[in-house]
């Protein structure tokens, strides 16, 4: 099995336990408190009343503004909150799925 093989099935397994355990659940909610706690929310609807006004609302297309909001959402969110929802997926992996789980399926 080649390594990109590999990693797909790794990925699909953890996709799957992901949504088994509701953890993925867990996590939108808390990913969506953070957002809306450290005010990345309202920047983001600002920016997105801004840019439709600026090109008008008869003008700009859904996927038009979503492209012009994608990039600088991502790079919005501070850094203490991908931090904490990058530790909450790494807690997940070390209790679902084991180092001999891993290494099984890495062969």
């Amino acid at each position: 099995m080649s390594e990109s093989e590999n990693e797909q099935k790794l990925a699909n397994e953890f996709k799957s336990r992901f949504l088994e355990t509701q953890d993925r659940n867990r996590l939108k909610r808390l990913l969506a408190k953070r957002l809306r706690d450290c005010g990345w929310k309202d920047k983001i609807k600002k920016r997105c009343v801004d840019k439709i006004r600026t090109e008008g609302v008869e003008n700009i297309k859904l996927d038009q503004l979503e492209e012009s909001i994608l990039t600088h959402g991502r790079e919005a969110v501070p850094d203490d909150v991908k931090v904490e929802i990058l530790q909450q997926i790494s807690s997940f992996l070390d209790k679902h799925i084991s180092q001999p789980q891993l290494e099984k399926n890495l062969k």
